[in-house]
């Protein structure tokens, strides 16, 4: 079932509340991946990155967004 999901691509993600900082072009990248339901080693793998740098990142557009959970993060931007 996780093969499957390597051959999805993630779809650009467009900012459902406005944010006091504005994203980086690496955290937009990873939130479209959020939002496609992969995990952070996943997304690190596809990215070349490494899982800690996913993971402050994702932190990042966490604490950008006023959000507490990255359920509710992928719920925004849906």
């Amino acid at each position: 079932m996780v093969a499957e999901r390597y051959c999805l691509l993630p779809r650009p993600v467009v900012a459902a509340a406005p944010t006091l900082e504005p994203l980086t072009t690496a955290e937009q990248g990873v939130l479209a991946y959020v939002c496609a339901g992969y995990s952070n080693k996943e997304i690190a793998a596809f990215l070349d990155k490494a899982e800690p740098t996913v993971k402050h990142q994702v932190s990042s557009c966490l604490r950008k967004f006023g959000l507490s959970s990255r359920m509710r993060l992928m719920a925004a931007l849906r």
